[in-house]
This record gives structure tokens, sequence and C-alpha cells, in this order.
């Protein structure tokens, strides 16, 4: 029998391991295109995969208006509220398995946000009394509703609480009229939907070329995030 040396036994496991390697990152490559062309979500081992496993597979579309802006606008936060849709729009169509569509009559449910306060905060200033650290700090309320049942999604309704009278449901019916009887008590108020109050601050640093435009980027992008975690369905 030939005997091999220490380098031909070397070689020979790293043209092994080598051609493992491929071996797995082919078939790697090819459940990912079988999953990207397949209608179904993915599953591995009874596990849902992808996005379809965070967010509810029975709403596709969400309306997304601009966000209001109740807080003071000043140069060069004016704007900031068309700037903060864009940036939740984006994170959507890179996170969810949602679709945002610009009418409401096609769309499942409808994601407002108003901007409740914009705080700019000085953490430490130079001897010049110039700015050397600061945050931005934005304030947002956030409601997502379902449009097919007026269900609020972002605030979902406790356990054990009795759920609001809709429209169609069916009412006992009234007795004889008796005028004995006090008057019935008046019907309770519709209850007010709550919405979802956010907060992110984005630090700037003028010495190192940062600006408060680039902090207002930093704070759009944190609240998008935070706005995009919270659709998620519930563990």
């Amino acid at each position: 029998m030939p005997r091999w040396s220490a380098a031909d036994k070397t070689a020979n496991r790293c043209s092994r391991d080598r051609r493992n390697l491929l071996l797995g990152g082919g078939l790697t490559i090819f459940l990912m295109l079988t999953a990207c062309q397949s209608s179904r979500p993915w599953q591995l081992f009874g596990y849902r995969l992808g996005a379809d496993a965070l967010y509810d597979s029975n709403i596709r579309t969400v309306y997304v208006p601009v966000f209001a802006n109740r807080a003071l606008q000043t140069t060069p936060y004016r704007g900031f509220e068309v700037d903060l849709t864009q940036a939740v729009i984006r994170e959507i169509g890179r996170t969810t398995s949602f679709r945002v569509v610009s009418d409401p009559e096609r769309a499942d449910t409808e994601l407002i946000g108003v901007i409740v306060a914009i705080q700019k905060q000085i953490l430490n200033r130079t001897q010049q009394n110039m700015v050397r650290d600061g945050d931005l700090i934005v304030t947002v309320d956030v409601l997502w509703r379902d449009l097919r049942t007026g269900a609020v999604l972002s605030a979902p309704r406790k356990s054990g609480a009795t759920p609001p009278v809709l429209p169609g449901d069916v009412l006992p019916v009234p007795g004889p009229f008796d005028p004995t009887l006090p008057p019935p008590a008046p019907p309770p108020d519709a209850p007010q939907a709550i919405p979802t109050r956010l907060v992110a601050a984005g630090r700037y640093l003028p010495e190192l070329g940062e600006t408060s435009s680039s902090a207002a980027k930093r704070v759009q992008d944190q609240l998008a995030v935070q706005i995009v975690s919270m659709m998620e369905r519930p563990w």
C-alpha cells in the first residue's frame, strides 16, 4: 500500500473540507431560491421563517398618511413629519411583509402618527459657549388600526375587558313603557383609542462634523424601527 506523507494528508483534508463547504453552500442557495419562488412561508423543523413569522398574515396592506406635526416647527426641523413618514414607509417595505398603499379604500390597516414635541438638549459646551455635545429628542404618538373591523392593533384590548358595542350588534328588546320607573341611565361614551407614545433621541457632536440635520436623520431612523417593531405579532 502507498504510504501517505503528512503534507499529502493535509492537502487531502483541505480538499475534502472545501468540497463539503461548496456542497453546503450550493444546497443553502438552492433552498433559498426555492423559498423565494414559493408562495407559502418557508418552514424549518415546524418553525416559520421570514417576515411572515413576525407579522400577521391576515394583514396585507397598510395606508400611511403623512404624520401630523403639533410641535413648534423651526429651522432646521421644518418638514420633519414628511421625512419621518418616508422613513417609516421605507422600514415597512424593508422589514415587514406588508405593502404600503396610497388609497385607504384598498388598505387593510391605517397607521396614524402625530409628532408631539421636538426638543433640543445641550449636554456640554465649549469654552467659547458653543455646543460640544447635544441631543435631539422627538416624541411621537402612533395609532395602528384595522380599517375592516375598527380594532386598534397598536394597543390591543386587555383580557377580561368588556368589548365595546359595535354597529350591527343585537341589543336586548326593551319592555313595555312604565311611567313609574326612573329614566334609564345615559349611554356610556364611546371608548377612545389611546395612541402609543414613542420617544427617540439622537446625539450630535459638532466637533466631529455632526449637525442638527444628522441628528434628525438618526432620530427618524430610530422612530421608524420602533414603529415597525410595534407592528409585530404579539408573542
